[in-house]
């Protein structure tokens, strides 16, 4: 299932930890040779977890994005 990380460049959780959830749901790939993984990490600047409300712009153009992007094939492969 694809998730949308947002948190503050300035937030109580630290960037290096969202990015370990990033990359446990299959970001931190390299794109350009593999394809883009279904989850995103956005950063927020110069916001913490309460002001990062405050920025609906950029919420608005990292949400509606990925709230509409299709939902990826399941993964059929048996391990």
């Amino acid at each position: 299932m694809p998730a949308l990380f947002i948190i503050g460049d300035s937030d109580i959780i630290k960037p290096e930890h969202a990015l370990d959830m990033f990359k446990l749901k299959g970001g931190g790939v390299g794109g350009d040779l593999t394809r883009l993984p279904t989850s995103q990490l956005g950063v927020v600047p110069g916001a913490t977890h309460d002001s990062v409300m405050n920025r609906p712009e950029l919420l608005l153009e990292m949400i509606l994005p990925f709230l509409d992007a299709p939902m990826p094939e399941p993964n059929t492969a048996q391990s």
